[in-house]
């Protein structure tokens, strides 16, 4: 069974083994031979490689463990020619900050003709997760392996069926390989191809176990992880009855966007609290009380596995005046979503750009377009009615709806001093603070950030006009 030891012994052990990349000829001794005969090294030296100009690079005994990589913490020297060779030895030695004379010193030749080089991870660093991630860099300087600046970017689950870029496909073969050959060790590798004669060949610079503070999460959890998330959104993306729409986007931008607001990967009560504080249901009560469809039974942020999305077909929903007609509505919340699918860019101006949520001075020409989607005049011209009848009623000077949010919100206070002051237990405390928030603090101000949209958008009007 092949092992993970010293960088020089790693390659060395899988010199014979690998199928889908190269290692470069090498030689390799320790600090104490080196000691005990240079003379015998550097004539053994010379005759292995011959004239060619050589990479001298550490092997301690402190890189590459189960508990440090010290990556980059010890000297390689390139280019350096036979008559450098005894002086570019003592300098790697005297980079090693300890005196193990089985620390061990490798020699390689320099790879020429390179076109490519990165890094490669087999599990992600950050969590554990078992995803392979391939960072390169196209050109000739390999500096980049261990500097690890700029450069593209690659990430895939390790059960993916997806093809990587071209360039890179036999880096994600050779993680593979690499992953059965160390029984499924977390790995990081650094890599390069070169081209000669225009025949791409990919070479591994080192291999070494992948430092991670987390219990790896196995290909095979990760398979029926995904597959749950993959059965959720097929689910999802079925025509419902009580919804208009024949299918959905999941964005985290759009509506209540909480890629903003809490992160997209929020602690597991940050996601809770605004689920229950606003997404869940009191993001609906406020759109139905200022007069657009009712929506009260659908969550707009379903998460999966703790990353939360925003139900765009329920969000386009929303955003429907109660009265319109259900035929003009389907075709509007379709319209909404073919929209958003054709410009992803978008997510973040869902509002601004592809949803009429408000009347304003230049919707009438706005509407025009829709003629090119398949709505004729009668449809434009109801549309256009609802929206004048909603916004209405959200800015009459004196009836607005946004006057009694406004007043809601000196009530949250006076009762929640009165709440935290009581002898209510805290359990109790906690429930009844929450309930208020509720219904004196984030249902009031869905309704004054409505509010706020539609003064915008009015005002974006006026200047188009």
């Amino acid at each position: 069974m092949t092992e993970l030891s010293t960088k020089a012994e790693t390659l060395s052990s899988l010199q014979t083994r690998l199928k889908q990349a190269k290692i470069l000829p090498q030689q390799f001794f320790t600090v104490q031979q080196w000691k005990n005969n240079p003379t015998s090294i550097l004539k053994s030296a010379k005759s292995f490689f011959q004239n060619l100009p050589l990479i001298v690079r550490s092997s301690s005994l402190n890189e590459d463990t189960g508990s440090s990589s010290a990556a980059g913490a010890y000297k390689t020297l390139k280019d350096i020619s036979h008559r450098q060779l005894s002086d570019a030895i003592n300098e790697v030695i005297e980079s090693y900050d300890d005196t193990k004379v089985l620390n061990q010193i490798l020699l390689q030749p320099m790879l020429k003709d390179v076109v490519l080089s990165g890094a490669a991870f087999s599990h992600d660093p950050n969590n554990g997760s078992p995803y392979l991630i391939v960072n390169w860099y196209v050109g000739s300087d390999t500096s980049f392996v261990t500097g690890g600046q700029g450069g593209h970017i690659w990430r895939q689950a390790q059960c993916a069926p997806v093809d990587a870029p071209e360039s890179i496909s036999p880096v994600i073969l050779l993680l593979k390989e690499l992953d059965k050959i160390f029984k499924q060790t977390p790995l990081d590798i650094e890599f390069a191809i070169s081209n000669h004669s225009k025949k791409n060949t990919l070479w591994l610079l080192q291999c070494r176990p992948l430092i991670i503070q987390f219990d790896c999460e196995t290909g095979e959890e990760q398979r029926l992880r995904l597959q749950r998330i993959r059965d959720k959104v097929a689910s999802g993306m079925h025509a419902n009855p009580l919804l208009l729409g024949k299918k959905t986007i999941y964005g985290v931008m759009p509506d209540w966007n909480p890629a903003e607001i809490i992160g997209l990967r929020p602690k597991p009560l940050a996601l809770s609290l605004y689920r229950e504080l606003i997404t869940d249901s009191i993001w609906a009560y406020q759109r139905h009380n200022y007069g657009y469809r009712n929506l009260r039974s659908y969550p707009l942020m379903p998460h999966f596995f703790g990353l939360p999305y925003i139900d765009v077909r329920i969000s386009f929903n929303s955003f429907i005046p109660a009265d319109l007609n259900e035929t003009t509505a389907e075709k509007l919340v379709n319209y909404y979503i073919d929209c958003l699918e054709k410009e992803p860019s978008l997510h973040d101006k869902v509002e601004f750009e592809i949803v009429n949520s408000c009347y304003t001075l230049d919707l009438p020409e706005k509407l025009k377009k829709l003629s090119e989607k398949g709505f004729n005049t009668d449809e434009q011209l109801s549309i256009a009615k609802s929206l004048r009848k909603l916004t209405n009623g959200i800015i009459h000077r004196n009836h607005g709806l946004w006057k009694a949010d406004a007043k809601k919100l000196e009530t949250l206070q006076i009762r929640r001093t009165k709440i935290i002051a009581s002898s209510a237990d805290s359990i109790e405390k906690i429930y009844w603070l929450i309930e208020d928030c509720k219904r004196y603090g984030t249902l009031p101000f869905a309704g004054l950030a409505r509010v706020g949209f539609v003064a915008i958008q009015m005002l974006k009007s006026l200047v188009h006009v």
